[in-house]
């Protein structure tokens, strides 16, 4: 296995008043200028190899980010890799702890419960805390489901595509809708989630579902991302927040094993927690998993991606694709305008199932959920 990162070393500063060169990069119809290019009096239009060079330099510089988060109010910064256990003293829970960031003049911790997959955001006050080793932690809870799910995608990366879970046992019928927010110009899918809603009413309310966000996403789409929030605090829709990479960049031009994340220059380390320090400023909290962009890595991506403390998420089920879900499926659709077959496919899939759904007879699967029962179905050990 190689090395871990070392985690100590990386972490991302939120500086202020930094400008970005970006531009989108998820499909071809999206690369267009941000809007600070259009209104810059030179009406610079850098090129992508360009951009891309500018954006590692910055990175190796302390990983520096272009982004100021802010939180209610107050500027999240010094977001960073940090490796330990801690425990409530409230109600003895111990968590592995995953990062370190300010937040004002406090300190916080974003958090993980190893039996549960939830994830949460804890004042350094309100936990018992001690640095540990990443290796120390995974020895120290390898039977639980978290680092068994951890491990399980390592051994079984194979090839560029499609690595870590894809498919559960599923108690029903039913499936595990996962939706990606890739960059694009085009507004949010809004139908996907109310007639997700209509559908399951108050069969299933909330309704579990999965949203892989992009870090370009997120800053193109206020408004929509405000709507995602409003209908998780309604009650309406409960959310399992999925990393999906910063900018996810895709080059046509470029064969699967040097694209997407693979793609040289690519700073990995960036990516992921760029994205989570973004969420957090939406006062969003990252999940433990991580879908690759285009579903494309490799072994060493893979374990970079575990030693980050992240699960990646597959699907056998990628609608836009022609690929059938089937019971225990990880559905993938994308409702960022740029794929509406996929939409389409899984609203008609909801009315064919609207008299099983009526009777509970099938379901949506939580994503957390889901892999803590796989993890707990399978043997103990698996030592070679």
């Amino acid at each position: 296995m190689p090395s871990p990162v070392p985690r100590e070393k990386v972490q991302i500063r939120l500086a202020p008043g930094f400008i970005d060169l970006n531009w989108n990069a998820c499909y071809p119809e999206s690369r267009e200028p941000l809007d600070w290019l259009k209104d810059h009096p030179m009406k610079l239009r850098p090129r992508r190899p360009f951009l891309r060079l500018l954006r590692t330099a910055l990175a190796l510089a302390a990983f520096v980010t272009t982004i100021s988060p802010h939180l209610h109010g107050a500027l999240l910064r010094e977001y960073r890799l940090f490796t330990g256990t801690g425990t409530s003293p409230q109600t003895g829970r111990t968590y592995v702890v995953l990062r370190q960031f300010r937040f004002g003049a406090a300190t916080r911790y974003l958090v993980v419960n190893p039996e549960t997959l939830q994830s949460g955001v804890l004042d350094a006050r309100d936990l018992q805390l001690s640095p540990v080793p990443w290796e120390a932690i995974a020895k120290q809870f390898e039977k639980t489901p978290y680092f068994k799910a951890i491990r399980d995608a390592e051994a079984g990366a194979r090839g560029y595509e499609n690595a870590g879970l894809t498919h559960f046992p599923a108690p029903q019928s039913g499936v595990t809708l996962t939706v990606d927010l890739c960059p694009s110009k085009k507004p949010l899918d809004r139908i996907l989630f109310t007639d997700l809603i209509r559908a399951f009413d108050k069969d299933e309310s909330p309704v579990p579902v999965a949203v892989a966000l992009t870090g370009v996403w997120m800053e193109k789409h206020g408004s929509d991302l405000a709507w995602l929030r409003s209908l998780e605090k309604s009650g309406l829709i409960s959310v399992t927040w999925i990393n999906h990479s910063y900018h996810h960049d895709w080059n046509k031009k470029l064969p699967l094993k040097a694209n997407f994340l693979l793609e040289k220059g690519t700073d990995v380390p960036s990516e992921i927690l760029r994205t989570e320090a973004a969420m957090l400023g939406k006062g969003i909290v990252p999940s433990v998993f991580f879908r690759f962009p285009g579903l494309v890595s490799d072994a060493g991506l893979v374990t970079t991606i575990g030693n980050f403390g992240l699960i990646p998420v597959g699907s056998d089920a990628w609608l836009a694709k022609n690929q059938l879900p089937k019971d225990g499926s990880i559905v993938l659709v994308h409702a960022n305008g740029n794929e509406p077959i996929g939409i389409r496919r899984f609203l008609s899939l909801l009315k064919t199932e609207r008299e099983n759904i009526v009777h509970k007879h099938w379901l949506l699967y939580d994503l957390r959920e889901s892999a803590v029962l796989l993890e707990k179905r399978k043997p103990a050990s698996r030592e070679p």
